[in-house]
């Protein structure tokens, strides 16, 4: 499959060094918003939304790896980017892992976070998408939640607000979009 071209947004610091902020399995570019004033203060920050995610389109999966690998390196080429400082949640560190073995010339660090060089074993994985193709996204949402955020986490009502937006981020996800990173 040849990449897409999937919604992404620069700000930050014009001509500076750039940080790319690749998200996980669930959520969006905006799931990187807590970070961004910080990163802003000394950096050109790229965030984007992995296909079938957010505002990215949805094609028919399974994806790739390799699929998601040249969507970022599509990115980096839409903005102009020879090379930067990657950064990679679970989903996302997996894509900035394949794109720095493929194109090493494009990658100053890597900064990988909750990832692995593979997911294994397959099944639990095949299971999780046939769940959300049948059920949707919301359907598994709070079994997310549980793996983000400690239990005291989610049980103290000063962060129910917080926790009620990053739900909504995760059932928002189109079910075929989530599906097939998970087959990726």
């Amino acid at each position: 499959m040849s990449a897409v071209e999937v919604s992404a947004h620069l700000s930050g610091k014009p001509g500076a060094p750039v940080v790319v902020l690749s998200n996980s399995l669930g959520s969006t570019h905006r799931m990187w918003d807590p970070q961004l004033s910080a990163l802003e203060e000394r950096f050109a920050v790229l965030r984007y939304d992995t296909r079938g995610h957010g505002a990215s389109p949805v094609p028919t999966g399974p994806y790739t790896i390799d699929d998601l690998a040249d969507d970022l390196v599509g990115v980096l080429d839409r903005f102009d980017v020879a090379s930067a400082h990657v950064v990679g949640l679970s989903l996302g560190g997996l894509t900035a892992m394949r794109v720095a073995i493929r194109n090493p010339e494009r990658v100053n660090n890597l900064a990988l976070l909750c990832t692995s060089a593979h997911f294994a074993p397959a099944q639990p994985w095949i299971d999780r998408a046939a769940t959300v193709r049948a059920d949707g996204v919301g359907a598994i949402a709070d079994g997310i939640l549980t793996r983000w955020f400690t239990a005291e986490y989610l049980a103290d009502e000063r962060h129910a607000e917080s926790i009620a937006w990053y739900r909504t981020m995760i059932a928002d996800t189109p079910a075929e979009g989530y599906a097939a990173c998970c087959e990726a």
